[in-house]
């Protein structure tokens, strides 16, 4: 599974360099007329809805959590963007006596399709890498995972040339803890700022 994850990036990031180097080599890009200048770069924030998903806990519900971070849109063809951003996520579950607090760093590359001009649908996938969490292993008996991988699902709006809202769902496809199925869930909404 994590050689196709990894096969499936690489496709992606050689694929949009190799566009990107069409147009600076020869001074011709695919047929949208794409050039490095159409780029764009902004921030991103906002809130976080999370669980762990799975059944191996009794009476897990959603706490709130926030990420912030940066974002690229790098036009591909007419109407469809690659969508690379990096961002800090507080995630987590509420476990009734006390909530579980997990702190990444979370590399999401989207495919987005604008339907019209102003309304867009997303799907790609996530890896997240843990910095911190509370989870008390000596009283657990089991660690959390290092490495998150997910799918993510979503569309949005954007009002004008700066602003963009979104609304995601994103999906764990990989364990949080050792010995459990438990997975992270979250449904996100936020709003980018493109400069």
């Amino acid at each position: 599974m994590k050689i196709k994850f990894c096969a499936f990036i690489a496709l992606v990031f050689f694929g949009v360099q190799s566009n990107v180097a069409q147009t600076v080599i020869q001074g011709t890009g695919p047929s949208s007329g794409f050039n490095i200048g159409d780029i764009s770069f902004g921030g991103k924030a906002g809130l976080n809805f999370t669980t762990w998903l799975g059944n191996d806990f009794d009476g897990v519900s959603a706490k709130v959590g926030a990420y912030f971070g940066g974002i690229a849109e790098i036009p591909v063809m007419d109407d469809f963007y690659v969508q690379p951003e990096l961002l800090f996520a507080l995630q987590g579950a509420d476990l009734g006596p006390s909530n579980v607090n997990l702190a990444y760093i979370q590399l999401p590359v989207m495919g987005k399709y604008h339907i019209t001009e102003e309304f867009a649908v997303e799907l790609g996938p996530q890896i997240g890498f843990l910095l911190a969490d509370n989870w008390e292993e000596d009283l657990q008996f089991q660690d959390t995972k290092s490495i998150d991988i997910g799918l993510n699902l979503g569309g949005g709006y954007r009002m004008d040339e700066n602003f963009y809202f979104q609304l995601r769902i994103g999906v764990g496809l990989s364990k949080v803890l050792d010995i459990t199925n438990a997975r992270n869930g979250a449904v996100s909404v936020g709003a980018v700022y493109f400069l």
